[in-house]
């Protein structure tokens, strides 16, 4: 029995070898690896399933899912250190959590390697065209499939420095993303012309690689005019370092608040001593643990708060919880997660941004909107009040008012979120958040670019405070401060350098509507390839 069953693993394994290939150069060439496979990794699985006369839609589409199955295990392995700390699973639990995650959550992968596959048989596609059609089905789908949080190759150009990321203002990195999938069925392409003519994959390989080179000359080019600023300020960004076991209890009233609360202003006072010309300073996500609305002031740690920076004469941008004035404060959804701009006494300087985009089980639960007996059922998951943003709050710096765009965690992943924030005339992007729950070093790498990645895309710089790590700052030409240490006390100082009244950005006008050219285009070479095979019938 065992030999039959290792005989039959080992024909199984030498039958989706390409797509183990392909898993293997997916997630080794993502985040925090090096881009190494970028422009090929998706060759090998879609090289084997457009091979053959009538190729199976079956075969393909459990290829595309191996694929996606292993390239999601190496890049997201640490959704399981993630259940098991943040969701106190047993370790059992916790894989298991992730081995469902990597089975179900990118099946637009093998979603668009059958589909692409139907079409080449409905419509008597070449391979050719469809390998193109694939890449065009999985660009499309990446950015429409219901996921927890978007991701794509057009990241790891900005994770690696790779110049062709400055193009993001014009197509943004989803738009990259389709271009570097593209690029893929094109190195495809070139292979297969190698065994028929080299001639012609000659001349393929010569333009491959003269648009790769444009792409990333004409990049470092595009930068040149957000070179210039005429404004700026200082910020230093206090990073805490607070264990997960005195978050958990602050957050639930159960002591660690007065810890907190002291070391964040201990903090504070050490570094503007250190560095008196600061400007502004800025806490990571939920670092005062308890309410800062303005008619709350009286509270404990409030009063603590004043007390410990009372000699400060300079604003502080925190992550805070507001209670709604409307709402019963003993329903979950009264409290907020929220951003505060404050003085040393924990006066507001403008309202609250309140968080919009809440974490599914971690800050709502779904469906409990419509359905509110789940929020009896399942008591043990938290259920935050939603905000109504995107919101900029408004900082008058020496007499100029000074918009600061928030963005609250994984809300600056979301590109359509700071579009919002652009349109409510934001000067400055900041991103507060905690990523204690992730370990190292994956997810901190992969969550602190992600966010980046929306500076360029609105040329707006970019503050990013975090509990552990990894706080920074971009400014609008992608130029990359320095960087925190993960998992230490820290606290550092920024210049940073912006335009007032700075151009809107070609992506955040229209950039985002390129999935129309994607879509005519997949139709196009549907349409090409349906007439074609039509001619060619006696």
């Amino acid at each position: 029995m065992m030999k039959k069953a290792a005989q039959l693993f080992k024909h199984k394994a030498y039958e989706l070898r390409w797509a183990l290939l392909s898993g293997i150069l997916v997630g080794t060439s993502y985040i925090p690896f090096p881009p190494w496979a970028l422009l090929f990794c998706y060759a090998p699985l879609w090289f084997s399933i457009t091979e053959g006369n009538s190729p199976s839609v079956k075969k393909a589409f459990w290829s595309g899912w191996v694929t996606q199955f292993l390239l999601t295990a190496i890049g997201f392995h640490w959704i399981a250190y993630t259940a098991h700390v943040f969701g106190a699973m047993p370790w059992s639990v916790s894989i298991a959590a992730l081995l469902l995650f990597c089975a179900f959550m990118h099946l637009y992968i093998p979603t668009a390697a059958a589909v692409g596959v139907w079409l080449q048989r409905r419509f008597q596609l070449s391979r050719i065209q469809t390998l193109f059609t694939i890449a065009l089905l999985h660009a499309l789908l990446e950015r429409t499939w219901p996921v927890i949080f978007d991701w794509h190759l057009g990241y790891t150009l900005l994770g690696a420095h790779i110049p062709a990321y400055q193009w993001a203002d014009v197509i943004g990195f989803a738009g990259l993303s389709a271009l570097i999938l593209i690029f893929n069925a094109w190195a495809t392409t070139i292979w297969l012309k190698f065994k028929t003519s080299r001639q012609q994959a000659g001349l393929h390989l010569a333009a491959f690689i003269a648009v790769i080179v444009f792409l990333i000359a004409g990049g470092a080019y595009h930068k040149a005019p957000w070179d210039h600023f005429d404004q700026e300020f200082k910020t230093t960004v206090i990073q805490a370092n607070i264990g997960n076991s005195d978050k958990i209890q602050a957050e639930q009233g159960r002591g660690a608040q007065e810890f907190i609360t002291r070391k964040f202003t201990a903090m504070t006072m050490d570094a503007f001593a250190k560095y008196p010309d600061t400007d502004l300073f800025v806490w990571p996500e939920t670092a005062f643990p308890d309410y800062l609305d303005q008619r709350l002031l009286g509270r404990k740690h409030t009063q603590m708060l004043a007390q410990g920076m009372a000699t400060l004469d300079r604003p502080i941008l925190t992550g805070a919880y507001s209670r709604s004035p409307v709402l019963d404060a003993h329903r979950d959804e009264a409290t907020f997660n929220a951003l505060f701009l404050i003085d040393g006494r924990g006066n507001n300087l403008d309202a609250p941004y309140l968080k919009t985009n809440l974490l599914a089980f971690g800050e709502y639960l779904p469906l409990s909107e419509k359905f509110p007996i789940l929020l009896k059922w399942l008591p043990f998951i938290s259920n935050f009040g939603r905000g109504k943003g995107p919101h900029a709050i408004s900082w008058n710096h020496k007499g100029e008012p000074i918009r600061l765009g928030g963005q609250i965690c994984y809300e600056g992943l979301d590109p359509q979120f700071s579009r919002g924030l652009i349109a409510d005339k934001s000067d400055i992007l900041v991103n507060v958040t905690n990523d204690s729950w992730f370990g190292q070093p994956s997810e901190p790498l992969q969550h602190m670019y992600m966010t980046l990645a929306r500076g360029i895309e609105t040329r707006r710089p970019l503050i990013r405070s975090t509990n552990t790590g990894i706080s920074t700052v971009i400014w609008a030409n992608g130029d990359l401060q320095q960087k925190s240490p993960l998992h230490q006390e820290w606290a550092g100082q920024f210049t940073v350098k912006y335009r007032k009244d700075a151009p809107v950005t070609a992506y955040v006008k229209w950039g985002h509507y390129d999935w129309i050219v994607l879509l005519l285009a997949l139709t196009g070479i549907v349409l090409i390839g349906a007439l074609h095979a039509r001619s060619r019938r006696p």
